[in-house]
């Protein structure tokens, strides 16, 4: 198929299916997220044209339903992850008036703390304790086995804590 053929192709299958993968979204997230959920779609359909099946329409718009349910599920996950740090920054008690806190030491602490590690161990810790993954979701991302990820994140974090008592801050008991 030539590249004016395949334009023309990929433009009567947005103008044909924008609006039922549009509606997929919206029932599944809201109108808020649906216009993203559908551009996501059709742009993941542009970079994986040659994939789409073109002898069936239903077989078209399964395909893109099946793309826009992996960015439907993607955006509900970052959803709950940010209303899960919203309640956690509810719990913290307000900073005191007046200037720097304990907190904002032990935060400034652990940012050069972080800085300091080889990006490998920031990356692991980043994606266990910021992101709220499991250790078999971060051997995906990164390529390695679960075990693999268990060690790192081992060695990731007594070198953390081995940097913050070079800064003569330490973790309580249990805490991390």
């Amino acid at each position: 198929m030539s590249e004016d053929d395949e334009e023309k192709w990929f433009d009567w299958m947005f103008r044909t299916f924008y609006e039922p993968v549009w509606a997929y979204a919206a029932r599944r997230v809201g109108l808020a997220v649906a216009d993203d959920i559908a551009s996501c779609t059709f742009h993941t359909a542009w970079r994986k044209r040659h994939r789409i099946p073109r002898d069936d329409d239903r077989a078209v718009v399964a395909w893109l339903y099946r793309v826009a349910w992996g960015h439907v599920r993607n955006a509900t996950r970052g959803e709950c992850r940010r209303q899960r740090l919203a309640g956690l920054l509810r719990q913290l008690p307000p900073d005191p008036p007046g200037g720097g806190s304990r907190d904002e030491e032990v935060r400034g602490a652990m940012e050069t703390a972080m800085a300091r590690l080889r990006p490998k161990d920031g990356e692991v810790l980043r994606l266990h304790y910021w992101e709220d993954l499991a250790v078999e979701e971060i051997g995906r991302i990164l390529g390695l086995t679960p075990n693999a990820v268990r060690v790192r994140l081992c060695r990731a974090r007594l070198r953390l804590a081995e940097s913050l008592r070079g800064m003569h801050l330490e973790c309580g008991e249990g805490e991390r």
